[in-house]
């Protein structure tokens, strides 16, 4: 599995939805629903399933009970072998993460390479660290790695200064250890 494509692929549906979005509501990538986002993710992902995953034999659900406490935001399952469970959130707080992080991390087997993503909204005096992405990267008990990041731009209506979206992709757990 090619997992930089996949976290890349993730970074590039928040920058083209946030193009889009500009252009037809004169908002960027946050006035998107989060659910909507993991859908768009979810197709463009398929597209390049053969570049991601070395085939296309690769089955996509949403919202789908793995039984580790809810519905994990996008799943897809590569046909005989491993799956990608994929959870994301967009603008929300450091402790909204750490529950995901913490969900994913009851996914307990050798089959399923555990992924976070986060649309973290970061205002123009906070660019350089506003504390979610290194808390994150720091939760004490989890292993979380940065996988991808990208940064751009964005239109907005919340705040009165500037911000930019930071889509940020992490691994959680060892993905070495998933027979891929």
């Amino acid at each position: 599995m090619n997992i930089d494509v996949l976290a890349k692929t993730i970074c590039e549906v928040a920058k083209n939805e946030d193009d889009i979005l500009s252009e037809l509501a004169n908002e960027g990538i946050f006035h998107m629903p989060e659910l909507a986002f993991a859908y768009e993710c979810g197709k463009e992902i398929m597209r390049k399933s053969h570049e991601i995953f070395g085939t296309n034999k690769v089955k996509w659900c949403r919202e789908k009970d793995l039984g580790n406490g809810g519905p994990t935001d996008l799943v897809l399952t590569v046909k005989n072998s491993y799956r990608v469970a994929i959870e994301f959130k967009m603008r929300d707080t450091r402790t909204a993460y750490e529950s995901d992080i913490k969900k994913l991390s009851k996914i307990d087997d050798n089959e399923t390479i555990r992924i976070f993503c986060a649309l973290v909204d970061v205002l123009e005096k906070d660019r350089d660290d506003d504390g979610r992405q290194a808390y994150i990267e720091n939760l004490q008990g989890y292993e979380v790695s940065s996988i991808h990041k990208a940064s751009f731009k964005t239109n907005q209506n919340w705040y009165k200064s500037e911000v930019y979206c930071y889509p940020c992709v992490w691994s959680v757990g060892d993905i070495k250890s998933v027979k891929t």
